[in-house]
């Protein structure tokens, strides 16, 4: 079997900075998932619903958008002009409906720096705006404010020791997210992980020990039963939800996937004793679904 080739996506070092559309914010009401089938596309929102941010724009297999016009994926998944695009990491249903549309193109993107598949350096290369966040940043945890305080937070997580040319590890070496209100037992988070098990993410951990609450969580690797380490099941059994209500737990993946995605009752059973409700945007037939703070 011949050797896979990787490639290394080359764009210049970011100047991390939040975009503009946060300068509109005065708080961030939590995240809007869309269904792209297998990938994720998560938008937070403002105060009133609009999105500020968008993270990643995937969807491969189970694809919605196949024979759609550009304007479908842009109406579905909207992207203005004075966000961004944020990359979690660089597996292909992690960005591919952004060449099925126009506006995410057009869009300035932050992503991280990775070796990755030829498919995904050219998609890169016809970007009119992009920066990386390179090697040099893991473990430094950056911010993206509302107003309010309200704070998209992540960090570039360090590299696996899996080899580059066995499958595509970049969900290990990526970035992952959070979406974070208040302080201490007032606090609230919502987790964005992208591919990444919680195990891999020093951000989280601190989160858990500052005593906020977990209001949701989109489901890491869309809800896979693969890489569940001992501290991502930790995190999850002792992490204490939003008072007087269920953790909501969400998934994005196709339907009859080749990967067995999704395993809910994993997180279920980990997370019965406060409460978790569990929901797959494929199986209840919707195009999107809010996770919100409290």
């Amino acid at each position: 079997m011949a050797a896979v080739v990787r490639k290394r996506i080359s764009e210049a070092d970011a100047i991390i900075r939040p975009p503009a559309a946060f300068g509109r914010a005065k708080a961030l009401s939590g995240v809007r998932v869309y269904d792209v089938g297998q990938g994720d596309a998560i938008a937070v929102l403002d105060q009133g619903g609009v999105p500020v941010l968008q993270i990643d724009y995937g969807g491969r297999q189970g694809s919605p958008f196949r024979k759609k016009k550009p304007s479908d994926v842009d109406v579905s998944m909207p992207v203005a002009s004075d966000t961004c695009v944020m990359l979690t990491h660089w597996d292909e249903d992690h960005w591919s409906s952004a060449p099925k549309g126009d506006a995410a193109r057009k869009a300035e993107w932050l992503v991280p720096r990775q070796v990755t598949s030829p498919r995904a350096v050219r998609f890169s290369a016809g970007l009119a705006r992009a920066a990386c966040v390179p090697e040099t940043r893991v473990g430094r945890t950056y911010a993206f404010r509302a107003a309010n305080g309200d704070t998209l937070l992540f960090q570039k997580i360090r590299h696996s020791a899996v080899s580059p040319a066995q499958d595509e590890d970049c969900n290990r070496s990526g970035v992952a997210l959070a979406l974070v209100r208040g302080v201490g037992s007032d606090g609230q988070v919502i987790l964005l992980p992208g591919d990444a098990s919680f195990g891999w993410v020093p951000l989280y951990r601190r989160l858990h020990a500052s005593g906020r609450s977990l209001t949701g969580l989109v489901a890491f690797h869309h809800g896979a039963g693969t890489h569940w380490t001992r501290s991502t099941r930790a995190l999850l059994r002792d992490w204490r939800h939003t008072s007087g209500s269920d953790c909501q737990v969400m998934f994005s993946c196709s339907s009859d996937n080749g990967y067995g995605h999704p395993q809910p009752d994993l997180y279920s059973e980990l997370m019965n004793i406060s409460g978790c409700t569990t929901f797959s945007l494929r199986a209840a037939g919707r195009k999107s679904a809010d996770i919100l703070f409290r």
